[in-house]
């Protein structure tokens, strides 16, 4: 055999190894992902109540890497210089409550309650929400499941999917926000009408 046909089969082991390589790694994702939603499924029986009344996106989506730069239209940022605040990263699950005397940025999951009175609370858009949230400005760009209580303000996003009873002072909707619940206004004491 001339070295010809030595390179060419040494070229078709290479690409078969390639290809085997390839598909090795596949298996390795699709086993990582499944065992990513068997986590995800192991909650307290509390969220697995919230879930099933609402479909929500899987944490692997919201754990998706975005392109997209922080919005900043309707809703100050904390990721803006000089801002001060609670920041609970994409990759962040709660079961609880949480109580701030200062802003709170979500874009994790949250079950339970979010309580920052005259503070800023804002919902990333990667956010999987199933609590009852009371701030003085509320900001919703991901997914909420619970009762919405803003003494100043209440913002929902474009990309905003909101189910519940929510009471604000001013209320803000943007173009492209789902909503499905009431929406009621608060007396200037700050509790509910």
């Amino acid at each position: 055999m001339g070295i010809e046909t030595w390179l060419i089969l040494l070229g078709v082991a290479v690409m078969t190894l390639i290809i085997v390589d390839g598909r090795r790694k596949k298996l390795k994702k699709r086993a990582a992902k499944m065992d990513d939603a068997s986590r995800v499924s192991a909650r307290t029986d509390d969220a697995a109540a919230v879930d099933s009344a609402l479909t929500l996106p899987a944490l692997s989506d919201a754990l998706a890497p975005s392109d997209e730069p922080p919005r900043r239209d309707g809703c100050v940022s904390l990721e803006a210089p000089g801002r001060e605040g609670s920041y609970l990263g994409v990759a962040t699950q709660i079961a609880g409550n949480i109580i701030a005397n200062e802003s709170v940025s979500i874009k994790g999951r949250v079950v339970g309650s979010v309580i920052a009175r005259h503070q800023l609370i804002q919902l990333g858009a990667s956010s999987v929400v199933s609590a009852d949230l009371e701030g003085g400005h509320v900001c919703i760009d991901g997914h909420l499941d619970g009762d919405v209580h803003a003494s100043e303000r209440l913002t929902l996003m474009p990309s905003a999917k909101v189910r519940g009873a929510m009471s604000t002072n001013r209320f803000e909707c943007h173009s492209g926000a789902n909503l499905t619940g009431t929406v009621a206004d608060c007396q200037p004491t700050g509790r509910r009408a």
